[in-house]
Order: C-alpha cells, then sequence, then structure tokens
C-alpha cells in the first residue's frame, strides 16, 4: 500500500513600516491552529529583523499556509518549519528592497 504525502506550500508577504512590532495577517485558509503558526511567524520575523540590525523597525505579515485535513504533530512541524523559512527569506528579501512576495514548499514528514 503506498502513501501519499500531501504537499504544499507556504506563502509569505511581508512589508516594512516604520513602526515597531511585526502584524500577522494570517488567510482564513490557513491551517488549523492559526494562532501558534501566526506567533512563531512573528517571532522569526522579529529575530529576523533584530539579525539585519533593523530591530527599531517592524512590518506587516501576510501568511497562508496549506490546509490540514487530518493534521499531526508532525504534519504542523513541518508547516511551522516551512513557515519560518518563509518568513525569515520574506524580510530578508524587503530589507533588501526586493520583492518580499515568498513561496516555500512543505518538506513532507517521512
Amino acid at each position: 500500500m503506498t502513501r501519499h504525502r500531501r504537499r504544499g506550500t507556504v506563502h509569505v508577504r511581508f512589508s516594512v513600516h516604520e513602526t515597531p512590532g511585526v502584524t500577522v495577517t494570517a488567510s482564513p485558509r490557513t491551517a488549523t491552529g492559526t494562532g501558534a503558526l501566526a506567533a512563531a511567524a512573528r517571532g522569526t520575523a522579529q529575530r529576523a529583523l533584530a539579525q539585519a540590525g533593523r530591530g527599531h523597525i517592524g512590518g506587516r505579515l501576510e501568511l497562508r499556509a496549506p490546509a490540514q485535513a487530518a493534521p499531526g504533530p508532525r504534519r504542523r512541524r513541518a508547516v511551522r518549519r516551512a513557515a519560518d523559512r518563509a518568513v525569515a527569506l520574506a524580510v530578508r528579501t524587503a530589507l533588501r528592497g526586493g520583492t518580499a512576495d515568498v513561496r516555500v514548499r512543505v518538506r513532507p514528514p517521512a
């Protein structure tokens, strides 16, 4: 019996603002546990800004992640890791003046 792995992408858009703090807006279609995912994304964005020496500014983060029909701890962890990678990349791209619209593929759990 073959096991089908669910695939998906995390889509993140980050825009820089002069006021400190990061606002996270999650899509209504985002996976269950949106609060935990948004909190993790906010923390990642704040760390990325601080590491770039821009901790005094903030931004708005739009986060879309794949919906989970049967979420499990390994699946949630894979989505959270993909969100972390996408947020860090989006913040770095925005600070360099590029388009901060990033998609990262969710690596399915083994």
